[in-house]
């Protein structure tokens, strides 16, 4: 009967104990939101970075597709069309985005905030989980630890890459499953655990894999009281290294249906690209790294690059030392843990192990995203270190040792803080090397956080264990994962939420007038330069994902899964991307309207706001079959447009190039340079920096364009006619056609620039298209496009076409990736590639083109079909391994174990 009252006891302590792990970092995340004024708790939002520019856009496309019934596995609103399983599955495949659906389309950046306080929460909820089962120890300072693990510096930097804290969510899980499989040969919370881990985002499921490798290795070895030989440890846990094994193929096995078409459309993108300098065993950091154990390593002034976030409180870091110091700890048990944490700091550490980890591809912003497996590492030793009582087990001598090498380490971080990070950027000024300058803490944080560990130090060795200095210590403990969650908000600029939701409106209802998004008979696409919720954002945004957001056919993305052959194409014909994984609508001529379908141009800030363009020809339309042949060449936009123009048989100078009458360069004045942003007028090594001004006649009527194919214009210095012509993306340092504005012909112009090339500026490019001429050209072509029928839909594309033998190729504005296939008149065809693509960076290769289907004389009924590479393959191993597991489950961890007992009863 005591018995009994005992369990009952300890189940009630349990759920108080589960019920304050989530409560707790609830609360210290709601005051800082609270602090910060952010939704729902104040009049701020989080539209900035990653959360504002994709997450928000994503999210939002995914609630409005779905409610609307639009939602398909091919979608026109990811830059000219892309498959959208590698989005779901990176960015948005987690339980905690349907709370969406919980809001409507204006407030959604409020539903992204619930999403991460509960997130953050049930982090905590689920670190509580495991230490309480994998240590059999139940109590209040158990929360110290869930709660260090939830508000750690990594989520304090990154929480805005929502998509990452579902791994933080499920990583105890994948422990405890571990523990359990080495303690008692069940796999089973592994496997389910690993699965929802992949599932959520395969991207972080990876590093758990890793992780999973190295923890279990080290179990089995720890699980052995004295030392013992490799192999001989290999031998005792057969079974164990058996279902280890059978478990992770299992969770790869299940996951497969997200796993292989993911992989797949990952290979499209530009991420598949390899460097060598990835590969080289170089450090990433010194001893300044020290310092991010103090509170205030790092802010988001320079998210981008810093030193690996590993803060988790000082009391945490106390408890680690201690943990090494501690006579109740076998140097055995020292040794082992030690190696540990040496092989996951070298992930960290060492170049080639740090790309190893990051799935062979260094991070571009957002370092060290595997910095938590190493805070959790350490928080596991600081829990075995509290284990031990070090108040009662600890003499003095060793008390003031843990304290002195407390101290020292965090000084010897500070003080390296302020000099490896000079030497590394004197030895390679590098903008990684420049931010990681930047990032470095101010000294005076040295003094807070010896003052901290002291604090903590005098709390931990009082020897009489009362409620009240637990609670001391959880006290100053949530000050200083809160607070170090506010310091790493410094330099956010943070969206205003009032000002999101009026303006979210007002352009949804301008895209009403053009029917942007249509998906059936009046399939087209829309150009939005230029939306009114940019004043939402309170820092820059270039709208690449409004597409996304508002649901409509656009031509710009970014994200992570951008596909490459896509983003080249568009850029060859002079459209403006800074990376792989952006492609902006700067950068068209009604040459590229017509290639990509363009039927409207928006701009809400000029009047007119809709402007229909007479170059539209439809989405698809049949052009002659030697476009498949015609190659476009990188950093030669306008000679591109101009060989596109021949092939589709173009009247000759449609692109009218003008005539240079004069030349002028001389050194740039302040003034000259005052529209420059500081980065690029303050840059030393460029060289100096002359105004270069170059005298036009126009020999065409219509737009004039100009491009510089040795990138040796400044472009926020532009001017025509001494009137400012900067884009509205700043493009500075990169290639794209610019828009010199409408001219007649006849006209003389300057053009001046700032450029740190002059001579270079002689091969500068300026052409008119010539508007009469190319207005009687789309027309011709409107004569043969491709009229959708009224079953027409975005990944089955129906509808007919007039073939003549001229012109016996269907162009279609469509990507030509895999995925697609077509149908002529009821017959299958084989797709053709209208055009190729090649770039130069930041690898020289060649791509295909958009979509051609060769064409009949006469009328042709033409359907196009897309159906997700490697989905169906995908789910049938996915089943089969779902059944599989089920089987093995049902026998191995339910069936046998019940046999068991009844055997036991029977022989008694």
């Amino acid at each position: 009967m005591k018995q009994h009252r005992d369990t009952l006891a300890a189940l009630r302590v349990s759920c108080w104990v589960y019920g304050g792990a989530f409560l707790i970092p609830l609360v210290i995340l709601c005051l800082a939101f609270w602090h910060l004024k952010l939704a729902p708790f104040g009049p701020k939002n989080l539209l900035f970075s990653d959360m504002g520019a994709q997450y928000v856009p994503i999210l939002e496309y995914l609630r409005t597709t779905i409610l609307h019934g639009q939602f398909h596995l091919f979608s026109l609103s990811l830059g000219t069309g892309s498959g959208i399983v590698p989005l779901l599955t990176y960015y948005v495949i987690s339980p905690f985005s349907l709370i969406v659906f919980l809001f409507p389309a204006a407030h959604i950046t409020t539903a992204l905030s619930w999403i991460i306080l509960l997130k953050v929460s049930t982090i905590g909820l689920t670190m509580a989980v495991f230490l309480r089962h994998a240590f059999l120890k139940s109590g209040w300072s158990l929360l110290l630890f869930s709660t260090a693990f939830s508000l750690c510096g990594f989520v304090a930097m990154y929480f805005y890459d929502m998509m990452w804290l579902d791994a933080l969510i499920w990583l105890p899980l994948v422990a405890l499953g571990l523990h359990r499989l080495v303690d008692q040969h069940h796999f089973g919370l592994y496997t389910v655990s690993l699965t929802a881990t992949i599932l959520s985002n395969y991207y972080m499921g990876y590093m758990t894999c890793l992780f999973s490798v190295l923890y279990f290795i080290y179990l089995i070895v720890e699980h052995q009281p004295t030392k013992t030989k490799f192999r001989s440890v290999l031998q005792m846990h057969t079974a164990a290294i058996r279902q280890f094994f059978i478990g992770s193929l299992l969770a790869g096995g299940m996951t497969a249906v997200v796993l292989l078409p993911t992989a797949l459309g990952m290979l499209l993108t530009g991420k598949s690209n390899v460097f060598y300098q990835n590969y080289l065993p170089s450090p990433l950091f010194g001893p300044e790294v020290l310092a991010q154990f103090g509170p205030g390593g790092s802010t988001y002034v320079t998210h981008l690059y810093h030193a690996p976030t590993l803060f988790m409180g000082t009391l945490m870091f106390l408890l680690v030392i201690v943990y090494f110091v501690s006579p109740r700890i076998r140097a055995v048990e020292k040794n082992r843990t030690m190696w540990l944490l040496i092989v996951m700091g070298l992930g960290l550490f060492v170049t080639l192990f740090n790309t190893a980890w990051h799935m062979f591809q260094q991070p571009a912003g957002f370092p060290f995203r595997n910095a938590y497996f190493f805070t959790f590492l350490l928080l596991i030793t600081a829990y075995r270190a509290w284990q031990t009582h070090p108040a009662q087990s600890m003499n003095d001598p060793q008390k003031i040792l843990a304290l002195v090498w407390g101290a020292g380490l965090l000084i010897v971080g500070y003080l390296s803080a302020h000099v490896f990070p000079k030497l590394y950027f004197k030895a390679a000024a590098t903008l990684n090397n420049t931010l990681y300058l930047k990032s470095q803490p101010s000294f005076h944080w040295m003094w807070l956080s010896l003052g901290l560990l002291l604090l903590s130090t005098m709390l931990l060795f009082i020897s009489e264990w009362h409620p009240i200095r637990i609670g001391l210590l959880g006290l100053l403990l949530a000050t200083e994962l809160g607070g170090n969650y506010l310091v790493a908000n410094r330099g956010i600029e943070f969206g205003n939420q009032a000002a999101f939701e009026k303006y979210y409106r007002q352009d949804k209802a301008l895209l009403a007038q053009v029917n942007a998004s249509q998906t059936t008979s009046d399939l087209h696409r829309v150009e939005f330069l230029h939306a009114t919720i940019s004043k939402a954002y309170d820092g820059p945004y270039n709208h690449y994902n409004d597409p996304l957001l508002f649901n409509y056919s656009g031509i710009s993305s970014y994200s992570s899964t951008l596909v490459e052959q896509a983003r080249v194409f568009q850029h060859d014909l002079g459209y403006f991307s800074p990376n792989v994984r952006r492609i902006s609508p700067q950068g068209y001529t009604h040459v590229t309207d017509t290639l990509l379908g363009v039927k409207y141009r928006l701009n809400a800030f000029k009047d007119p706001q809709i402007t229909p363009l007479s170059s539209y020809a439809g989405l698809g339309f049949a052009v002659p079959a030697k476009l498949a042949k015609v190659q476009l060449n990188d950093q030669q936009a306008l000679y591109n447009q101009e060989k596109v123009l021949r092939a589709l048989g173009a009247p000759q100078n449609t692109l009218a190039p003008t005539s240079v009458l004069d030349v002028s360069t001389r050194r740039a004045t302040a003034h000259d340079m005052v529209n420059i942003p500081g980065k690029f007028r303050t840059l030393k090594h460029d060289g100096d920096r002359y105004l270069q001004t170059v005298k036009l006649r126009v020999n065409a009527t219509g737009l004039l364009h100009g491009y510089s194919p040795d990138n040796n214009i400044i472009y926020s210095s532009l001017r025509v006619n001494g009137k400012k012509a900067k884009p509205l993306t700043n493009a500075d340092g990169l290639r794209y056609v610019i828009n010199l504005g409408q001219h007649q012909r006849g006209t003389v112009l300057t053009v001046s620039y700032v450029t740190n090339k002059p001579t270079e500026g002689y091969h500068n490019q300026f052409v008119s298209l010539n508007q009469r001429l190319y207005r009687q050209f789309t027309r011709q072509l409107r004569q043969q496009s491709l009229h959708f029928r009224a079953d027409n839909q975005v990944s089955r594309l129906s509808g007919d076409v007039r073939g003549t033998s001229e012109r016996d190729l269907l162009y279609l504005a469509i990507p030509d990736t895999p995925g697609w296939s077509a149908t002529v008149n009821g017959k299958p065809v084989t797709i053709t590639s209208a055009m190729h693509a090649q770039s130069l960076i930041p690898v020289v290769k060649n791509y295909k083109g958009m979509i051609g289907v060769p064409l009949q004389n006469g009328q042709n009924h033409v359907v196009l079909r897309y159906r997700t590479p490697g989905l169906r393959a995908g789910a049938i191993i996915s089943l089969a391994c779902l059944v599989l597991f089920g089987v093995l489950w049902f026998t191995g961890e339910w069936l046998r174990p019940l046999e068991t007992k009844h055997s036991h009863r029977h022989n008694a």
